[in-house]
């Protein structure tokens, strides 16, 4: 995990970095912080099972990098592949399942105060 408070810090290199540092192990869900900063907090997460319905105390934007999910928010079900991102409200329940083998998302936990460059 990377720890920084300067104005640019290399995370990942590519999604190879990402699998070798975090690879997917059956029937779970595996979870590795890559980065926490002042004003987000960046978690991969290998799934090859559903990651159960639960809450997050900031507000996320999760995005697939590999596979696809069946990202669940309040009931409601989304489809997405490489690519697909989601914003998520603070304290919003929601779920993630791998659909047709596993999958990497990456989980961008966002200060609640944090609102950018004015």
């Amino acid at each position: 995990m990377v720890r920084d408070t300067s104005p640019s810090t290399l995370i990942s290199a590519g999604i190879d970095q990402l699998r070798e540092a975090n690879p997917v192990r059956a029937g779970r869900v595996a979870p590795e912080r890559l980065f926490s900063g002042e004003d987000v907090r960046i978690t991969h997460l290998a799934l090859d099972t559903e990651l159960s319905e639960h809450r997050a105390p900031s507000p996320i934007v999760v995005q697939v990098i590999e596979g696809s999910v069946r990202f669940t928010v309040e009931g409601e079900r989304h489809a997405m592949g490489v690519g697909g991102l989601v914003h998520v409200a603070a304290g919003i329940p929601h779920a993630v399942t791998p659909v047709g083998g596993p999958a990497r998302i990456l989980i961008h936990l966002l200060h609640p105060e944090h609102h950018g460059p004015q």
